[in-house]
Parts: C-alpha cells; sequence; structure tokens
C-alpha cells in the first residue's frame, strides 16, 4: 500500500502528463447510467445495462477511472497499453490510474458494501489468449487481498453476450468474500458483468467493479455536447470513481 506522500506524488503526475485529456466519469441520475456512466437522455440506466438487468447476481458496485473517448488520446492510450509491443507512455498512464483508483479510493467499497475486500481478480481476453494478460501485469501488485484465478472459455460464439460460462474459477469462494473485480475497458459491459456472474456461481458474497476506462463513441446522439461539457475540467485523482464526488 502506497503512503500518502507517494500517492500525493503519483497524483500530481498523472495529471501533469495525463490530465488535459483525462476525464473523471460523471455520476448525474438521469444525466448517465447508474452503473456505467455513460450518458443517458433522462433514464436511469443505458440500453446494455438495463438489458443487463434481466439477469440476477450483477456487480453490487462499479467504479470507473476515467472516458475513453473514440477518436482522442484516452482512447489511444487504452490500445496502446496493449499493443504489441506496448506503447511505454500509455502504458505507464494505465499503471499510474490504477494506482490511483486501488490507494487513495482504496476503502471506498469496503464503505460501500460494509464489508472489507478480501480478494481480487482481473478480466481475462474473451476468448481465452496464451500469456498474461497486460492489465494483470500492472495491477498484480496493487490489489488487495487474495487472488482469484479467473479464467476464459476458449470458444464462445456471443462473447459480449452476459453468461457465466464465457469464465471460470477452479476454487469455490466463501460465502462472505467480497471480491474485486477489475478490467480494462468497458464497452456494452458484456465481459465484465459475465465475470461477476462466474464469480457468483464459485460463491461470492459480493463483487465490487472497478473499471480503468468506460468507452465513448463521441458520435452517439448528444455525447459531443455531453463530451464538450468536461473539456474545461482537468483530471481530477481525489474524486471517487465509485461516486463521481467524496469519497463514501
Amino acid at each position: 500500500m502506497l503512503d500518502q506522500e507517494a500517492i500525493e506524488r503519483l497524483s500530481n503526475t498523472l495529471v501533469s502528463r495525463a490530465g488535459g485529456y483525462l476525464r473523471n466519469p460523471v455520476r448525474q441520475d438521469s444525466v448517465t447510467c447508474l452503473v456505467c456512466t455513460t450518458p443517458v437522455a433522462g433514464y436511469r440506466h443505458c440500453f446494455a445495462c438495463n438489458n443487463h438487468r434481466t439477469h440476477e447476481g450483477l456487480a453490487d458496485a462499479s467504479a470507473f477511472l476515467t472516458y475513453a473517448i473514440a477518436g482522442q488520446q484516452s482512447a489511444y492510450v487504452m490500445r496502446g497499453y496493449k499493443a504489441r509491443p506496448p506503447v511505454d507512455e500509455h502504458r505507464s498512464i494505465v499503471a499510474l490510474l490504477l494506482a490511483m483508483g486501488l490507494s487513495r479510493h482504496a476503502a471506498c467499497p469496503d464503505a460501500l458494501g460494509g464489508i472489507s475486500v478480501t480478494h481480487w481478480a482481473s478480466v481475462p481476453s474473451l476468448p481465452s489468449r496464451p500469456g498474461e494478460h497486460p492489465l494483470h501485469k500492472i495491477i498484480g501488485t496493487m490489489a488487495p487481498g487474495a487472488e482469484v484465478g479467473l479464467s476464459a472459455a476458449e470458444y464462445t460464439s456471443l462473447p459480449r453476450v452476459v453468461s457465466p460460462d464465457h469464465f471460470r474459477l477452479d476454487t469455490p469462494l466463501p460465502r462472505d468474500s467480497h471480491v474485486l473485480l477489475i478490467d480494462d475497458t468497458w464497452t456494452g459491459g458484456g465481459h465484465a458483468q459475465s465475470a461477476v456472474l462466474a464469480l457468483r456461481r464459485a460463491g461470492a458474497g459480493r463483487v465490487s467493479l472497478l473499471v480503468v476506462a468506460r468507452w465513448i463513441n463521441k458520435d452517439f446522439q448528444d455525447n459531443a455536447r455531453f463530451l464538450r461539457g468536461l473539456s474545461d475540467h482537468d483530471y481530477d485523482p481525489k474524486i471517487c470513481p465509485w461516486t463521481g464526488g467524496s469519497c463514501p
């Protein structure tokens, strides 16, 4: 765990290097989706998240560290950090975002759930791919609790559909476990919520979902106007990704 001096130093580094193009996700009822923070037109949930609600056992809480805006630097970062070879600057920005999310806001999922995080897992690529996922390489020394080994199905015809069959755990979890599930990019949310359901099937009592970036297409509906309203605000690591304001 980073001490306060290190947290402040890394926060300043993140803002100086990427604060001008990263944007804090907005949590505002009827303005953004209560689950994934994408803009909505007077609704509580976006179309995709509303469809997901037909499944029982979705994430108890969700947090997003930034928006990844298609065609802009924030989106290039989320692709470049896991390119082959990775773009070093992009990998550094993703690592700094996660360091802030997992240290400055370490107690937030505990406070929201009334129970401390006991385990963590990262969402692997779907279908399964050889080698370690770039996200896992970054968070291996940062995440709290004991790791839960999630593995992905080798084949699926509908990878974006929410299904617990897309992922599996070989070891059952205690019923009082609280798993912090970490993903890099949310587009439709099917991968992350499928992983949540796989954790539930293994016995997880509570699942909190932390996502680095919520992908947004600025040309979709009224997204361009929404994003213009954020353009004057540099990224602030102190804003809680779980609440969109003060920490709980």
